[in-house]
């Protein structure tokens, strides 16, 4: 018994990195998605009261009083040009909410803070949660550390509200549903291809994965020259039917094509890295099978559709799950070559609410929502597609 609690240690002490790494770079996350998706967390204010400013300058700013005049007035006199609101507001910089204007009035020391500034007892700089940790006389703590109000649904509610919601979610839906079977299909082509016994089937290996390790950025910027309105695609066209009355079009910035052209980019470059997964399992296939379905007469096409794709579905099954998650939380082609909200995605809409719109947590709600249909889609995914035959 001793001797299995030791094993179980050391084990355990060996796995401890990976743990850690798991638990606060997956777990809180997630956690923490969940908790700002019911709260109105504003990133841009997180850290509101962490600025350090020179109360000095603030003071003149706001009374019209310099530091050197101070002393040759009373409080009672530099109190008639305080307001402690718009003083915090204005001058020291903090945003404040109804209730927070209402705390400050009640309960900032203004008598001391301009006591303070005559007797020049003010420091040059200074943070403003100490600021005002110093200064006010009753819920300082509401001023010290930025704590994000509590919502409750209301960000659920205002999503199905929202026209822009409707808009990314089908278009990400749309991509998974024409993305997945194609990608799919063609990486399993691929793996056939590669599995074959022909000379140079090394280098097409080579060329067909070179695609999955090759920068994201670095494939938009090659199909953003392909797509755009002068691009390559249009020149060809433009070659083969210019006489038929064929017009250059700009495919990245047309909303009825843009997400199809992004489509058929992702699918080029993602075959390659599934059809590695296929040629693995190719490779468990035994040969004793191809062989016995030749003798008994199978074409080449019924044995691709009756053995090898059955035989294959374990690897279908991992495939079209990844595929669906990948489809669905797509982001980085879309960042770099859409430029109309026609055509965005979930995932780039909670990155435009997150980090442009300031809506961390409307941002965290949607990603709440695309989590749960993501985790839906997988689960249908293996009820549909069993992994045994």
């Amino acid at each position: 018994m001793k001797y299995r609690t030791k094993e179980a240690l050391v084990g355990y002490l060996f796995a401890t990195p990976i743990i850690l790494t798991v638990l606060i770079f997956t777990i809180y996350p997630i956690i923490a998605a969940f908790y700002y998706s019911l709260t109105d967390y504003q990133p841009l204010e997180a850290r509101k009261f962490t600025y350090t400013f020179d109360p000095y300058d603030a003071l003149e700013l706001h009374t019209g009083v310099l530091k050197e005049e101070a002393k040759d007035y009373t409080v009672d006199e530099l109190k008639e040009y305080f307001d402690p609101v718009t003083f915090v507001e204005l001058d020291v910089g903090v945003k404040l909410s109804e209730e927070e204007k209402k705390i400050v009035k009640d309960y900032f020391d203004s008598l001391n803070l301009l006591n303070d500034f005559k007797e020049g007892k003010l420091p040059k700089q200074i943070k403003i949660s100490d600021f005002m940790k110093k200064y006010m006389k009753g819920h300082s703590e509401r001023f010290t550390k930025y704590v994000p109000r509590f919502v409750g649904l209301q960000n659920f509610k205002e999503m199905f509200k929202d026209m822009y919601f409707y808009t990314s979610f089908w278009n990400a839906l749309l991509y998974s549903i024409i993305v997945v079977p194609i990608q799919t299909l063609l990486a399993i082509i691929l793996a056939v291809a590669a599995n074959s016994k022909i000379r140079g089937v090394n280098f097409f290996k080579s060329v067909f994965f070179l695609p999955a390790i090759t920068s994201s950025a670095a494939l938009s910027m090659i199909f953003w020259l392909i797509y755009s309105k002068p691009g390559v695609l249009n020149k060809i066209l433009l070659a083969l039917f210019g006489r038929l009355g064929f017009q250059p079009v700009d495919y990245l910035n047309e909303p009825k094509v843009a997400l199809f052209a992004i489509m058929a980019m992702n699918i080029w470059s993602t075959a390659g890295y599934f059809m590695v997964t296929f040629l693995a399992g190719l490779q468990d296939i035994p040969s004793s099978i191809y062989e016995a379905a030749r003798i008994d007469g199978a074409t080449s096409t019924q044995i691709f559709w009756k053995i090898t794709i059955p035989l294959l579905r374990p690897q279908i099954v991992f495939v079209s799950i990844m595929g669906t998650i990948g489809c669905m939380q797509v982001f980085d082609q879309i960042y770099f070559l859409i430029r109309n909200l026609r055509n965005i995605t979930i995932s780039y809409y909670i990155y435009k609410n997150a980090f442009e719109y300031g809506k961390m947590g409307y941002a965290s709600a949607l990603a709440v929502v695309l989590f749960a249909v993501i985790l839906a889609l997988s689960l249908i995914q293996r009820k549909v597609i069993k992994e045994e035959y």
